[in-house]
């Protein structure tokens, strides 16, 4: 990725430095053009103003003149050479290519300024074999032509006044590409770097390493929501693995006593099964028990797991009605324990929680209450709206617990004493679905020597 943002920062500065470089070389080599061409008229006017007098005297030669012409010619890198008003030359800078007295008349840029024009422009000399600038500039006194002044020179000149001219703009090309080359290695740096820690948190993740996280708090937007994903999923794959960890741990302790005993009664049923077929059968009954015990710890570790890995999406519900028909439901149940179960509460009451948590909730401490119930007393199912949330409480009137063990009593597997019947894990379950909910599930004394009360507040709608 680095390698891919350097190349496009240095590619589009290159690009607009090149269009940009061109655009103004274009400009400077037209402007410089001008100048040369406007310097070099001026020199042609000078020097026709000093040879004017030469022209206009066919046959007066001045020796100054010519070492004038010549001395020009060579400092200026130029060829020049005068004509008369018959286009024949007076004056030439170089007589070998240029003799004095031949016609010049045949060379446009004479013909036009022998008319009283100025002319200038390119065009390519079979005489010096180059390209060709020419400045020619007409000799006038009033209104009367009598001659004309050339200079020419190789187009190479006005190449190196460019060249000279632009030379700095080259420069300050290239060091705009070496800053943004520069620039664009920094600012890759600073973008990768925390894809680099996630890429390197990654790896840890993948290694079983889920202690660290990466910082949210720098870099731009897209890299903080995006270190916030990582930081979510990392947390969720955490809980996962510690649920996982937790769910084989518990149900390896669960499940050891529960198959031992199961494999115990086996192997006396098949001892006894020829010599003592009734005993045999009472070691088969106990076997029959403890596969139903085994079945009951795990469908409760599995309805944990369930909870836990589920989705936390909160629902509106109400609370009431649920409550009201979950009553129902549990009322032939309690009457086969010669136990009375009732609904108090509003007709309405809204909450907010996860789908079918209410009933889970309910059924749990339901299901507590009338295992725990002597016959003749009665269960009590309670919603109330209060400023604290929506809440549906449970009481009951059997042996009822401590202080300390209430507080107990949500733990995995904790049973008040091992005579009691269960697996431990119904109010475990009530905890973490009130959680999950966002609610929140304790357990109390009712008062007196007797009895619990089982509480989970939801928040209201």
């Amino acid at each position: 990725m680095r390698k891919l943002f350097l190349g496009s920062i240095v590619g589009v500065s290159a690009s607009l430095l090149v269009a940009q470089g061109v655009a103004v070389y274009n400009y400077v080599a037209g402007a410089e053009q001008e100048r040369v061409i406007t310097e070099y008229e001026r020199d042609a006017f000078v020097l026709g103003g000093r040879v004017a007098k030469h022209v206009s005297l066919p046959g007066h030669v001045d020796p100054t003149l010519v070492d004038l012409v010549t001395k020009y010619a060579k400092e200026q890198n130029t060829q020049v050479i005068v004509v008369d008003k018959d286009g024949l030359a007076v004056l030439s800078s170089d007589n070998t290519e240029l003799p004095v007295g031949s016609s010049f008349l045949n060379r446009p840029e004479i013909e036009s300024a022998l008319l009283g024009n100025v002319a200038s422009g390119e065009r390519w000399s079979n005489t010096t074999n180059s390209e060709l600038v020419y400045v020619a500039v007409p000799i006038i006194s009033g209104s009367t032509v009598y001659g004309a002044v050339r200079l020419s020179f190789p187009h190479g000149e006005i190449d190196s006044a460019v060249a000279s001219k632009t030379q700095i703009l080259w420069w300050i090309a290239g060091a705009s590409l070496a800053l943004s080359a520069i620039l664009g290695f920094l600012v890759s740096g600073l973008a990768s770097r925390p894809l680099r820690r996630l890429e390197a948190q990654a790896n840890a993740l993948a290694l079983g390493d889920f202690s660290t996280r990466l910082p949210e708090d720098g870099g731009p937007g897209e890299i903080r929501s995006l270190t916030h994903a990582f930081n979510s999923m990392a947390d969720k794959l955490d809980s996962l693995i510690r649920q996982q960890r937790a769910f084989a741990s518990d149900a390896s302790h669960q499940l050891r006593t529960p198959l031992t005993a199961l494999l115990l009664r086996i192997e006396r049923a098949r001892e006894a099964l020829l010599t003592d077929p009734v005993s045999a059968d009472d070691r088969l009954g106990d076997a029959e028990a403890e596969v139903a015990r085994l079945n009951s710890v795990v469908e409760g570790l599995l309805a944990i797991a369930r909870s836990e890995s589920g989705s936390s999406t909160v629902v509106t519900q109400d609370l009431a009605a649920i409550a009201h028909d979950r009553v129902q439901n549990w009322r032939a149940l309690a009457e086969e324990r010669n136990v009375t179960i009732a609904y108090d509460g509003p007709e309405s009451a809204r909450c907010v929680a996860i789908d079918t948590a209410p009933e889970q909730i309910i059924d749990n401490l339901v299901d507590n209450a009338i295992s725990h119930s002597p016959e003749g007393t009665s269960v009590l199912v309670e919603v109330s709206v209060s400023a604290e949330g929506t809440s549906v409480s449970v009481t009951d009137s059997g042996p009822g617990l401590t202080v300390e063990q209430c507080e107990r009593a949500f733990d995995r597997f904790w049973r008040a004493d091992s005579t009691t019947e269960g697996t431990g894990l119904g109010l475990a379950i009530v905890k973490h679905l009130a959680e999950l909910s966002g609610g929140t599930a304790t357990l109390r004394p009712r008062g007196g020597s007797t009895g619990l009360v089982g509480t989970a507040t939801f928040r209201s709608h």
